[in-house]
């Protein structure tokens, strides 16, 4: 199977948007991220994030498939404070209760859903020891980083994509959700 050309990005929050889009940028195939990268998010005020995702995670992967271009579709979902296989099996169930087949091994959906938050992983990819019950979108909670975490986006979107290189070594202290995202963004190879 080909390498994707294009990409959407399902995200809760420009946030989470803005990390994700960094690192498919580092990525070759995608060479003109402007038009090849598209983003959906939710709008403002309009409930959680989190439920819109799961909402829209069908419509997506229907979208997806069906599509001639080959398209990755990368979604972003918190674990929050639960466990990460739960929002795997929200997932998994909605594209079976909707009639369609389950996601296999070779298509370019893509499952990143960091525990507690995506600042968990901005802090562990900066450098910064981390654990997944803190919530680290408190800047109290992120001494360690003197400036807004939006300004480790970029960085963290540069290791993101050195741990994710086909062999690379991941440190001992990255965050398992975080281990877990590796295998996952390498179905976009």
């Amino acid at each position: 199977m080909s390498k994707p050309s294009k990409a959407v990005i399902l995200a809760e929050d420009e946030f989470t948007q803005r990390f994700i889009y960094r690192y498919l940028s580092r990525l070759r195939q995608f060479r003109n991220p402007r038009y090849d990268i598209r983003g959906r998010l939710p709008r403002k005020g309009q409930g959680s994030g989190e439920q819109w995702v799961r909402e829209q995670y069908v419509n997506e992967v229907r979208a997806q498939r069906s599509k001639q271009v080959h398209t990755a579709l990368v979604v972003v979902i918190d674990a929050d404070i639960g466990e990460i296989g739960r929002r795997t099996r929200q997932f998994q169930d909605s594209i079976v209760r909707a009639g369609l087949s389950p996601r296999t091994a070779k298509e370019r959906i893509v499952h990143l859903i960091p525990k507690r938050n995506i600042e968990t992983w901005i802090v562990c990819l900066n450098g910064v020891a981390a654990d997944e019950i803190t919530d680290y979108s408190q800047p109290q909670n992120v001494p360690e980083l003197v400036s807004p975490l939006d300004e480790h986006i970029g960085p963290a979107a540069i290791r993101f994509f050195e741990w994710s290189r086909p062999n690379a070594p991941t440190p001992d202290d990255c965050v398992p959700s975080l281990r877990a995202a590796i295998p996952e963004v390498r179905r976009l190879e």
